[in-house]
């Protein structure tokens, strides 16, 4: 986990997305999560939102959708990293995967009223409406 987070501070591009896809992967598993918080990797994973490639931002909007799938403390740490409009942005500008991913991601975060207002004024309604007709099947889904 430790190796994977020092690739998303890594000024090289390829470097960035090897560290956004092994913690796709290990997102998947709840104590790697807690690992991952620990390391620092839910600011370094919400900059590549913006600043990554294109792959290094499907990858981390997965492993962000994993993680906001945990626990309440993930979440609250995914939206105090200022994880919302970034992930809402996805949703207009990402690839496909990227937008299935930034969709199910808002829908793990929108478990509480406080995270729903948030995702909200984000701008998030308009997009996701938007999902549901021109979105590939698993986006509609995840809408």
């Amino acid at each position: 986990t430790v190796t994977a987070v020092r690739q998303l501070a890594a000024r090289d591009a390829e470097e960035q997305e090897r560290g956004a896809r092994a913690l796709r992967v290990l997102s998947r598993c709840a104590g790697n999560q807690t690992a991952m918080v620990a390391a620092g990797a839910i600011p370094l994973l919400v900059a590549l939102l913006t600043s990554g490639t294109a792959e290094a931002k499907v990858k981390a909007a997965g492993a962000l959708r994993h993680l906001a799938s945990g626990s309440s403390e993930t979440r609250t740490a995914m939206v105090a990293a200022g994880a919302i409009p970034p992930i809402v942005a996805l949703l207009t500008s990402g690839t496909a995967e990227a937008k299935e991913n930034a969709a199910l991601a808002l829908g793990n975060l929108a478990v509480s009223s406080e995270t729903q207002t948030a995702i909200a004024a984000a701008g998030a309604i308009p997009p996701l409406v938007a999902l549901l007709t021109s979105g590939t099947a698993e986006a509609k889904e995840n809408a």
